[in-house]
């Protein structure tokens, strides 16, 4: 098989809390807790999961905006937590990011050419006219005219923000893009426009996305495949439309019970009770309503449920383990 476009191997992300004293011990937080993730060219992913969870540390240790405590990134078969500055500074121009807020990351003195420009600073060699032309082309696959090149973020709405966001990530023309929740500062009306481009890249310049979100409606979408994070773990990945309409793990059950566009196709919604205190077992056994003993007791690992699907539960749901512990209780 071809090599892989993005590599992750047993990534793991800690941090060190403020501790109440100036020499006293520190706690920490593992944000991100012993993932696995292959993105193959062509194939979009998405990262679904709360507040918290861990999937927006995952997506810039993946393109190394933050370097992981430990485990492998490897984009197109080469190590990024290997590579030199220098090395990586080459190889940022074959990975971007679209950040979330589309006020915040452009810059407001600066006119919109040059923020799209600024990409190409990793490519060199470029005169001003190339630079002109690929600035202008940029704008244009995002749905915008070559003249806006010319005025200030300001004068733009916020979905139109967005595209210019876009257009400046696909201006080195990336293999990868990563885009953390791109569409969750813009109004209703003007998400699916700013989703309908980026599934227009995908399908006619063969962008692949690397998808941030906490809404199941955005990464279905967009994505060929998705991974539902819970506290730095995966819990179930698969492919997109099997996964949504038989999640096989509760957690991946109440994300999809709890966004509206998904509920009145998908059924009940599943209850989320008890507290979120760690524990020996599954973590999310506390807010899970089919948790048995075992779950408590028991950390389940990610396993190959037969389908194309893998999920971090000892009962799956729509399983016969299942029935049976429901049936016995």
């Amino acid at each position: 098989m071809s090599t892989p476009l993005l590599e992750l191997v047993d990534l793991v992300k800690v941090y060190r809390l403020a501790g109440e004293r100036a020499f006293g011990p520190k706690a920490h937080i593992r944000a991100v807790d012993g993932v696995d993730l292959t993105v193959r060219a062509g194939r979009s992913y998405g990262i679904v999961g709360e507040s918290g969870s861990g999937k927006s540390t995952l997506a810039r240790c993946a393109i190394a905006l933050e370097r992981p405590t430990s485990g492998k990134i490897r984009l197109m078969g080469r190590s990024l937590t290997e590579a030199s500055r220098r090395d990586l500074r080459r190889m940022r121009a074959h990975m971007q990011m679209i950040f979330q807020d589309p006020y915040g990351s452009l810059d407001p003195r600066q006119r919109v050419g040059r923020i799209v420009a600024e990409p190409l600073s990793l490519l060199g060699g470029l005169s001003g006219s190339e630079t002109a032309a690929r600035v202008s082309e940029s704008l244009e696959s995002v749905g915008l005219v070559a003249a806006d090149a010319r005025k200030y973020p300001h004068e733009f709405s916020g979905g139109q923000r967005q595209r210019i966001a876009i257009a400046r990530a696909l201006i080195t023309r990336p293999k990868l893009v990563v885009a953390d929740e791109p569409v969750s500062a813009l109004d209703v009306s003007v998400q699916a426009q700013v989703l309908n481009v980026m599934t227009d890249l995908q399908q006619r310049a063969g962008v692949t996305f690397l998808l941030i979100s906490h809404d199941l409606a955005v990464v279905e979408h967009v994505c060929d495949e998705i991974a539902v994070i819970f506290r730095g773990r995966f819990v179930e990945t698969g492919s997109a439309k099997i996964l949504l309409a038989a999640p096989a793990h509760p957690y991946t059950r109440a994300l999809i019970d709890a966004a509206p566009k998904l509920r009145a196709e998908r059924g009940r919604p599943a209850a989320l009770t008890g507290s979120a205190t760690p524990s020996a077992g599954c973590a999310y056994a506390a807010r899970c309503p089919y948790a048995q003993e075992h779950c408590r007791s028991v950390a389940p690992i990610l396993r190959e449920l037969g389908d194309g699907r893998r999920a971090a539960c000892h009962f799956p749901l729509e399983s016969k383990g299942l029935a049976s512990a429901l049936a016995a209780s």
